[in-house]
């Protein structure tokens, strides 16, 4: 492996040399994607994509300077990064990787799979085209992979590769003024043996959602499914982010081992689920990963803190820097966030209230105030349950809560069918989240 491991810097060009006294690091990252998409109305498309990036920190005089590039050679990102330590932030970084040599991880992708993704996306594009003459389904089977080299100026050399499969299936019907629109996804170690489920989702969502229900305007139980939980936990994430504690921004700064959240909430950072997003050994700094729990039954147990972070309150480093994407430097964010699930369901919940809704849609949905934690969106694909019945769907509702409120004292219930949730623009990371019962949601109808 070592010897696989030098050839290969051979071949892409030397890592940076470092001078005695020099503290830094540099990260090589090749990003690939292999992809499947058949659209009605367009010719299947098959797509391999591949971004690779190389960076550089420096710590100089106490400052972090830091520089990337896609073309440029290491000694001069080295030199951008030495000049931009110059105005750059004041930093407790250190040298994060171990002094003995590990081996490359080599990519992982076999070229016969393509065969088979754009069989099982014909299957599942056939199946949905059955639905509706007006319906325009669109199927897509990816699969991602990060290849990551890092060095420091100690000698130390990590590399390792994550990758995951991600399956997406849905569609649209336009019917006059009404906008129908259904995407249920998969993602993670077991999307692929999900085919069928994610057609009996995507099919029973688009059968329920034909008629219209109106709704007057009021506080309703609602249950948030997996694809919008994310939206509620953002303030939260936020709360528990280093530099949010650093900048004495987080309310949440002294109540280590205190009640935060409602006792039905478990939150953790989990880099060891096999096949998931930031599934590995090592976080983007090189530190070693292991689960991390963030909340414990409503109880404030770690905050998400990078290397730089740690340090700077004086805790060991725990393996939560990561990159939003290969551009940009790591920072303070959890691996594979995993709210543990429950034991509830939706056929108990219906049964519960005489009227409760079911939220799987929601555009514009960001706080207004991150810490303060207020979050108003438009309901996409919100359903009308009726004596544990759903009725049908309800159009232009927006859906407004306090997300803290909601997730301390208006959490009901959380279910037991955990979901695999992408990151994405709104998103940090990947989650894995359960369906949440949430009591006194706000519902405003638009006319």
């Amino acid at each position: 492996m070592i010897d696989n491991l030098i050839a290969r810097e051979e071949h892409e060009g030397p890592i940076p040399s470092w001078r005695a006294g020099e503290v830094g690091d540099s990260t090589e990252i090749k990003r690939s994607t292999w992809s499947v998409e058949i659209k009605r109305g367009q010719p299947p498309l098959v797509q391999h994509g591949t971004e690779e990036v190389r960076a550089v920190r420096v710590i100089d005089d106490g400052r972090l300077g830091y520089a990337s590039s896609r073309t440029q050679p290491w000694t001069q990102l080295k030199n951008e990064a030495y000049a931009a330590a110059k105005t750059g932030p004041d930093t407790c970084l250190d040298e994060p990787l171990l002094e003995e040599k590990t081996g490359y991880s080599s990519s992982k992708w076999d070229p016969s799979w393509m065969s088979s993704m754009m069989g099982t996306a014909r299957e599942l594009y056939d199946r949905l085209e059955q639905l509706d003459s007006r319906f325009r389904p669109a199927v897509s089977i990816s699969y991602e992979e990060t290849q990551t080299h890092l060095s420091n100026s100690l000698g130390g050399h990590v590399g390792f590769t994550r990758g995951y499969w991600s399956i997406s299936a849905g569609g649209r019907l336009v019917s006059d003024t009404d906008f129908h629109a259904v995407t249920e996804t998969r993602l993670g170690p077991d999307a692929l043996s999900k085919i069928s489920e994610l057609g009996d989702v995507v099919e029973q969502r688009f059968r329920l959602g034909q008629p219209i229900v109106p709704v007057q305007p009021g506080k309703y139980p609602v249950v948030f499914l997996p694809t919008v939980v994310m939206s509620l936990l953002t303030p939260i994430l936020t709360r528990l982010s280093g530099p949010t504690l650093l900048a004495g921004s987080s309310p949440w700064d002294d109540k280590i081992g205190q009640s935060v959240l409602s006792p039905l909430l478990t939150l953790t950072s989990d880099p060891t689920i096999s096949g998931a997003p930031r599934t590995g050994p090592w976080d983007d700094e090189g530190t070693s990963t292991r689960a991390i729990s963030l909340i414990e039954q409503g109880i404030l147990k770690h905050f998400i803190l990078d290397r730089d972070s740690a340090r700077r309150i004086g805790q060991e480093p725990q393996g939560m820097g990561y990159r939003r994407n290969p551009g940009v430097p790591p920072a303070s964010l959890p691996a594979n966030l995993i709210v543990s699930g429950g034991a509830g369901n939706l056929t108990e919940w219906g049964n519960r209230f005489p009227m409760l809704l079911v939220l799987n849609g929601w555009i514009g949905a960001r706080p207004t105030n991150p810490i303060r934690g207020d979050i108003a969106g438009n309901a996409s694909e919100l359903y009308v349950m009726e004596h544990g019945v759903i009725t049908g769907r309800a159009k232009n509702v927006v859906v407004s809560l306090n997300a803290l409120d909601a997730l301390t004292h208006q959490l009901l219930a959380v279910g037991d069918d955990n979901q695999w949730v992408p990151q994405g623009m709104m998103t940090v990371a990947p989650g894995f989240l359960p369906p949440l019962l949430i009591d006194g949601a706000d519902i405003q109808v638009r006319q």
